[in-house]
């Protein structure tokens, strides 16, 4: 081959070459204005963004807001009609009242083009409130629908979402709306409900879903719930239940005995309501008492009345201070005749962020062997229960601890008397792992020498400790 066919060979246009559908495949991870650039390359790229399946406009903060509503303008009028909106992605920043007449014009435009997903934020300048078109909730091909701003919802009584299946809506405290209803949608597979709640009088919140199979909470509030606020859920195929609240709603919880997995965080805790509190979280326990993995905080389910967890195998308790959550894990412990497994992880245990593979298996340090731990003087609160729980003679076969400091600085004695104690009754324990941080404990050496000295209940039982570097925030 000669020179000038090699420079052929290296100047060929590859990518140009590929079908159509491939082109569009790629050009749909971009945001539209991207897309549309793509043009100028070449006469075989002049028409391709006009087909491509997803549609982004993203409108920058402090942007001028009629160049971008020309700009969804055009694209939309210039687009091949005759070509399904996969996605239609909207984020509409300071706009004003006289732009929702273009909103509802680019909403019902996706939905002639058979739209599947759609991702609205609609953000008024004036704080007026986007009607979403009737036509939406009509809408035969829509599956995914996300609301991440405030809107006016008038839904009809029938024939709304016949084949939604995802639905994320937020709730901000802006809304003069007291009352979310979520019974519209007969085919809802998956819920996701955010946003905060300020000031004002009660809210409730009632979902009524048959088909509903996992759901996510994310709610904080300005000041105290409300008094007579309700959380209402019936959804008899309900799998999974993720909450994260400031303080628990009064849930009322029916049809939710198929209920597997529970992820429950409160992060907010009252003394002055602890009895109100209590009796709250005693009534959402029961509720859940079928589950077979639960993740919990310790602090705010410390002083309520436990329920029978008969069917779980996995528990991670979240503890917020060290020494606050060992009544608690006992009264688990004893309700949970099954228990395989146990995670205990301390509230500020975190990874870094945008890890490589490598350091996602663990960052190691290595101490200095002439480093001298500094202890300080500590009270036991670990008190052991009067019986062993049946889970850690029958049941119990691996442990982790995960934010593990020991007793030195910044360390409890509490945590080294919880780990004997469940080593010295973990009678079918097979495997118990210890994350550290390793900068304020002693030699792993140290440890197993301590953990040596008593008499293990399993004898078959291994302990790894592992030292990591960890954020904490």
């Amino acid at each position: 081959m000669d020179s000038k066919s090699q420079s052929r060979v290296r100047a060929e246009d590859r990518i140009s070459a590929l079908p159509d559908s491939v082109l569009c495949h790629i050009l749909a991870f971009l945001e539209t204005k991207s897309v549309v650039r793509t043009r100028v390359l070449s006469t075989r790229w002049k028409n391709i963004w006009a087909t491509v399946p997803n549609l982004v406009f993203y409108h920058l903060p402090h942007s001028i807001t009629a160049n971008f509503v020309a700009f969804v303008n055009r694209i939309l009028f210039f687009r091949d009609s005759s070509s399904a909106i996969q996605k239609f992605h909207l984020h509409f920043t300071s706009c004003h009242a006289e732009d929702f007449i273009h909103i509802d014009s680019w909403i019902r435009t996706a939905i002639r083009c058979h739209v599947v997903e759609m991702y609205l934020y609609v953000n008024s300048y004036d704080r007026e409130l986007f009607e979403l078109p009737e036509s939406l909730f009509t809408c035969k091909t829509l599956k995914v629908l996300t609301l991440t701003s405030n809107f006016i919802t008038n839904f009809p009584t029938s024939g709304c979402f016949p084949n939604l299946k995802f639905l994320h809506y937020t709730v901000e405290y802006l809304a003069p709306k007291d009352s979310y209803e979520f019974s519209y949608f007969p085919v809802l597979e998956h819920l996701s409900i955010e946003g905060h709640l300020g000031d004002g009088d009660a809210f409730n919140f009632s979902i009524c879903l048959p088909e509903l199979k996992t759901i996510s909470v994310s709610l904080t509030f300005t000041c105290d719930i409300p008094e007579g606020s309700n959380f209402s859920i019936n959804a008899p195929k309900l799998e999974k239940l993720d909450l994260m609240e400031g303080a628990l709603s009064n849930f009322i919880l029916e049809n939710t005995k198929s209920l597997v997995k529970a992820n429950i965080h409160v992060y907010f805790h009252d003394d002055d309501e602890q009895d109100a509190s209590a009796n709250c979280a005693t009534k959402f326990l029961a509720g859940i008492s079928g589950v077979q993995y639960m993740s919990l905080s310790s602090h705010f389910f410390q002083a309520c009345s436990l329920p029978a967890f008969d069917n779980l195998r996995k528990l991670k308790l979240i503890l917020h201070h060290c020494c606050d959550g060992w009544e608690l894990l006992i009264k688990l412990l004893e309700r949970s005749h099954n228990l395989e497994r146990l995670v205990l992880e301390h509230e500020g245990h975190r990874q870094p962020r945008n890890l490589t593979e490598q350091e996602k298996k663990g960052i190691r340090i290595k101490l200095p062997e002439d480093f001298k731990l500094v202890e300080f003087p500590a009270e036991v609160q670990w008190s052991p229960p009067e019986s062993v729980p049946r889970c850690l003679l029958s049941s119990l076969k691996s442990i982790c601890i995960m934010g593990f400091k020991g007793k030195g600085m910044y360390g409890h004695l509490d945590e080294v008397e919880v780990i004997k104690y469940l080593l010295t009754n973990g009678r079918v324990l097979e495997k118990m792992t210890i994350y550290t941080p390793g900068l304020f404990m002693c030699t792993t050496e140290d440890f197993y020498k301590e953990f040596s000295l008593f008499e293990w209940g399993s004898k078959t039982c291994e302990v790894e400790i592992v030292k990591k570097i960890f954020y904490y925030g």
